[in-house]
């Protein structure tokens, strides 16, 4: 499990070359990320396929809908009401182990701003996510859940989308939230409960999860998405990654050691503590995962 200092998985996603929990950027000129936080990112590379990834939210196994009721494991109904996050610094991951950093694109090929994919619930087209990498096979893809340090400790109201104050993603005095979680649930029905609810009284998905970092260090998690992944020498390729929210939930309610947690300033409301519990359970965690 990730210490309360360190962020989860150890990554050091600020174009340093450190190695990550996935293993080493590979010592190759290419294998390092742009530093800072321009607005227009310097390409990793000028050529490649494009790579569409579609997050898929799932609860349970299947979809699970935005802004409709879903029937969760336990019984309980919840419904999603905000569901955003932050993906920057990816990259394919070799049959080595080691880190292959591709551009993050938008649909036209370009650089997509600060080097940042912005999902939104709310907006279909964020769905895709989308990379410009090197033909070859790979073992599946890595990126940064949320924002490294330099986008994080940026200033919203000089930003531009995704990073502008638009984004409902701001923290007061802290930077930017990785994730946004908010939702209604009603709890189970009375004897739907499961082992741990035998009365169907209570139910175990949270109403919100914001997971975020601080200013002093680079918490943002490096997660990977591992399955075969073939990328042709030319037109495009693409998979689903399925978001499972499962294990966000899991992971938000989990019993873990919040020692070292430093919350940004004023009241320190329940969705921050289920979002640093996630944060720091996510090595244990697949709440990313390849669909069918």
């Amino acid at each position: 499990m990730a210490s309360g200092t360190g962020g989860a998985g150890g990554s050091q996603p600020d174009g340093s070359g450190g190695a990550s929990s996935t293993g080493g950027a590979g010592g190759q000129a290419e294998a390092t990320w742009p530093t800072g936080c321009a607005e227009q990112p310097a390409s990793i590379r000028t050529e490649g396929t494009l790579v569409e990834l579609a997050f898929e939210l799932v609860l349970g196994g299947e979809p699970f809908v935005f802004g409709e009721p879903n029937v969760a494991p336990d019984g309980s109904t919840v419904t999603p009401l905000n569901v955003r996050f932050y993906v920057s610094h990816a990259a394919l991951i070799g049959e080595d182990g080691d880190l292959v950093p591709v551009d993050i694109v938008g649909p036209d090929g370009a650089a997509t701003p600060y080097g940042v994919h912005f999902f939104n619930a709310e907006d279909p087209g964020s769905a895709t996510f989308r990379l410009r990498a090197p033909a070859g096979s790979y073992e599946g893809v890595s990126f940064v859940w949320g924002l490294h340090k330099a986008c994080s400790t940026s200033r919203p109201e000089a930003n531009v989308a995704p990073l502008s104050e638009a984004s409902q993603m701001t923290w007061p005095h802290s930077g930017y939230l990785f994730l946004r979680y908010e939702g209604s649930v009603a709890p189970p029905a009375e004897g739907e409960g499961g082992s741990d609810d035998p009365d169907g009284e209570t139910a175990t998905v949270p109403p919100a999860v914001h997971m975020g970092g601080n200013l002093v260090e680079d918490l943002a998690p490096r997660v990977e998405v591992r399955g075969a992944l073939s990328v042709p020498a030319s037109g495009s390729t693409g998979k689903v990654v399925r978001v499972v929210m499962d294990e966000v939930f899991g992971g938000a309610t989990a019993d873990v050691d919040l020692t070292g947690f430093v919350a940004p300033p004023g009241p320190v409301g329940d969705e921050l503590l289920a979002g640093e519990r996630l944060r720091r359970g996510l090595p244990d965690l697949t709440v990313f995962a390849f669909g069918p």
